[in-house]
């Protein structure tokens, strides 16, 4: 997976104006190897993230104390194994169908085995991922960060494991690495860090941190500047990345570059109910009642509360969703009036009952990115769904499910698109002379489609409508196009919904067509479908014609995305080194540029490879490679010269050059996908690999 760092891509930049001008030397040779079309169903996902501090071993014994948490020690009342903390994280997750998650101030790293609060002596990260299993191949990642001044990292009490940080993913993580934050002179505390991690088939990486006030010293703006550079710094390094933690201020002038360079999730509305700039730490004060109160000595009188947004969660490729949880985040009564057993101790806990997991509320958030569905549908295996009715398959336009306009459709098991929010759906498609009217795509209701994508045969236009109810009443909010689709012609359609202000806007091969407004949206909630709708409770308007390359996002594409989706090149993804023979990745460099810490491939002809696409399934697509010689300076860099072009492929699909290279040597690469007459895409993130020298 290669990495991109900025200071040495500068470097690269210039290198290759240098090599391209001068010429020099003699480039390494490549042999081509021709692409492989089997590989078109591969798509990025868009991930479901979550940033959660869970406040897993704060001090204190009770809510009076600085640095209370709730439910730190607290365990099922059933299952004396399993921590109450644990199981809530765990829960949330499963409930959200996460992908990724960042936590903070969680209990991980190394096991303390004189710690005999639990049978299985299991961190509260060992425990997360142990309830996750049923729910997939979850994996992680921590990084301890010191809780005091002295060093100290173990969780306290019958906790077992490490304060730290950690990210888990549904997948496999391929590396990490850790960097420490730089801390002022004169500080009580350790050095946090920030956490990076690679996840195997994901071009996305993910990030985590959490940062420090430094309040008593005079000096606390320029170290909370210096953490931000570091950060800032990490993330650079990364085409795709998200980032969450907490980052301890409320002011987002304090969180530049971040905002100029990354989407922040909750600074705008993504549906008619949804509240931006939503709190995610809660800070509630309580003191012993005063001497000559009629109430037991001891007991507490609730202070001041204080709700504020300390935690963040940013992504360089935007947000399609976002929610805080602040119903998850301890804001209990634990006056005498509510709950009397709860009494002011110094040295021993009482049993107060919180109404949260954490002080910090989580934050979740959908990554725009690839289609949550993508069937290609160029045969009879590049989809998910079930055939039904006349449908068979054409190796035009690249290859295309063809539907015979009486019977045929193809559908899922269950909805994918959540009609009260924000979505997109495109798909190519070629109406049939003659045919009647005609739907592309859409997703059942009860009575009615809740958004279909159609051909309207009285007046040949392109239309996307999402009714007003589910009801037997044709009532439906229309986007129309203002020209006649063609009959007999490929078209690209796209239809989105964004449900922040209910517009509905309706696209035709990539530019505006028609718009309307839909203030009232219902959720839809039966089989997503290719080749009808359904009206007045039944199947209705089935297609005649081809279909191919249907997509559905969790997320309203702008003009200028739905005119890229269509039309534009985009890089390459997936780009590997192979055969490696580390773990940190697949041959491509993860450390230190200058460390020269370089992935490592076992063989002087490894195969660089990459995925490409193009927007135009029947067009035929290859990837330019460029790559140097870091050890040689001598050597040139080719990019679009004689030897650098691997095999093509139809619409999109996976293609890879066998460079002959010097053993002991360090080398760069990168690729962009050409189609011979549109201008090329930008290049990948750059690669750096190590040949390995021979025994």
């Amino acid at each position: 997976m290669p990495i991109l760092r900025s200071k040495p891509w500068r470097r690269v930049i210039a290198a290759i104006a240098a090599a391209v001008l001068l010429g020099a030397g003699q480039a390494a040779a490549l042999e081509t190897t021709p692409g492989d079309p089997t590989n078109s169903a591969y798509t990025v996902e868009p991930l479901r993230v979550m940033t959660w501090n869970v406040c897993g071993e704060a001090g204190g014994l009770g809510p009076w104390s600085t640095g209370y948490c709730p439910d730190r020690n607290t365990r099922l009342p059933d299952d004396s194994n399993t921590l109450k903390k644990a199981h809530d994280v765990a829960n949330l997750i499963n409930q959200e169908n996460l992908d990724a998650v960042l936590l903070q101030e969680v209990c991980a790293g190394t096991l303390n085995s004189t710690k005999t609060g639990l049978p299985d002596n299991s961190s509260q990260l060992d425990q997360i991922l142990r309830l996750l299993t049923p729910t997939g191949a979850w994996t992680a990642v921590s990084a301890i960060t010191p809780r005091s001044s002295d060093g100290k990292s173990a969780c306290r009490n019958t906790l077992s494991g490490d304060v730290g940080i950690a990210i888990l993913v549904k997948g496999d993580v391929e590396w990490s690495r850790e960097t420490p934050l730089p801390v002022p002179a004169g500080a009580q505390q350790k050095p946090g860090k920030v956490l990076c991690a690679g996840v195997a088939g994901w071009e996305t990486h993910l990030c985590t941190t959490h940062l420090t006030n430094y309040g008593e010293l005079p000096d606390d703006e320029t170290a909370y500047r210096a953490q931000i550079d570091t950060v800032a710094g990490q993330v650079e390094d990364f085409r795709s990345v998200i980032l969450g933690g907490d980052f301890n201020t409320r002011q987002k002038d304090r969180l530049q570059p971040l905002y100029r360079t990354m989407a922040e999730c909750d600074q705008q509305s993504y549906h008619t109910d949804d509240v931006p700039n939503e709190i995610t730490k809660v800070t509630n004060s309580w003191t012993a009642v005063p001497d000559g109160s009629t109430a037991p000595q001891g007991s507490l009188v609730q202070g001041a509360t204080q709700t504020s947004k300390i935690d963040y969660l940013f992504a360089t490729s935007g947000f399609g969703a976002c929610d805080s949880r602040p119903d998850l985040a301890d804001n209990a009564d634990y006056s005498y009036a509510a709950q009397p057993d709860c009494l002011y101790s110094e040295t021993t806990r009482t049993p107060c009952v919180p109404s949260g997991t954490s002080d910090h509320a989580p934050l979740l958030g959908s990554v725009s990115g690839g289609p949550r569905l993508h069937w290609p549908l160029r045969n009879a295996s590049s989809h998910s769904g079930t055939v039904k009715g006349g449908v068979g398959w054409s190796p035009d336009h690249g290859g295309t499910a063809v539907l015979d306009g009486s019977t045929g459709e193809i559908v899922t098991s269950g909805p994918v698109v959540d009609t009260t929010r924000s979505f997109t759906v495109s798909a190519w498609a070629k109406v049939d002379a003659g045919a009647g009217t005609s739907v592309v795509l859409a997703q059942d209701g009860s009575l009615i489609s809740g958004m279909m994508l159609w051909f309207n045969q009285s007046d040949s236009t392109w239309r996307f409508g999402l009714p007003k109810s589910d009801s037997l009443t044709w009532s439906v909010h229309q986007a129309i196009s203002a020209t006649a689709a063609v009959p007999g012609r490929w078209t690209h359609l796209t239809g989105t919904f964004d449900a922040s202000n209910g517009a509905v806007a309706l696209y035709v091969d990539g530019v505006l067509a028609g718009s309307t407004n839909h203030p009232d949206p219902w959720r839809a909630e039966g089989p997503f479908t290719v080749g009808r709708d359904k009206v007045s409770g039944r199947s209705n308007g089935f297609w005649k014609g081809s279909v191919q390359a249907v997509k559905v996002y969790g997320y309203p594409m702008t003009a200028a995305q739905v005119a890229s989706a269509s039309g534009s090149l985009t890089a390459p993804t997936r780009t590997a080194t192979t055969p490696a023979t580390d773990e940190d990745g697949p041959g491509c460099h993860v450390g230190s540029y200058s460390a020269g810490d370089f992935g490592t491939v076992s063989s002087t002809t490894p195969d660089l490879t990459a995925h490409v696409s193009h927007p135009d399934p029947s067009r035929e697509v290859w990837a330019e490679f460029s790559i140097w010689d870091n050890t040689d300076s001598t050597q040139p860099i080719r990019l679009g010269g004689p030897g650098s072009a691997s095999g093509k492929v139809t619409g999109d699909g996976t293609v890879s050059v066998r460079p002959t290279l010097t053993a002991g040597h360090n080398y760069g690469w990168y690729v962009r996908t050409v189609d011979g007459s549109s201008s090329p895409s930008p290049t990948s993130a750059v690669c750096h690999f190590t040949v390995a020298t021979a025994p």
